[in-house]
């Protein structure tokens, strides 16, 4: 035990100032709220860029639906059948229970 100790001590002896810059770092860093501050906002700003690029990508996906509809009334019959149920005027609608589970 003694031993550990005298090569503590003199371990300290040996780098006492780049301990002293060390523990003066620590201090600087985390002693105050100006870098968790910057983590915080950093971290932020990673969250609204992820957010960013997925609304711009469903941009894109409606901007994409929103022409095709713009483009003729084939897409526009087809939302409605399969989305809203319609049918046309003249045309019969078959219904089928759905299979029995066994």
């Amino acid at each position: 035990m003694k031993d550990r100790v005298r090569r503590a001590a003199a371990f300290v002896r040996a780098h006492w100032g780049r301990l002293l810059a060390g523990a003066g770092l620590v201090v600087v860093f985390f002693g105050n709220g100006g870098f968790r501050s910057l983590t915080r906002n950093w971290l932020e700003l990673r969250r609204l860029n992820a957010e960013i690029v997925a609304l711009e990508r469903e941009e894109k996906e409606l901007e994409g639906r929103l022409r095709a509809l713009r483009s003729g009334d084939g897409v526009v019959e087809r939302l409605a059948r399969r989305e809203l149920g319609y049918i046309k005027k003249g045309e019969i609608e078959y219904r089928f229970p759905p299979p029995a589970k066994r």
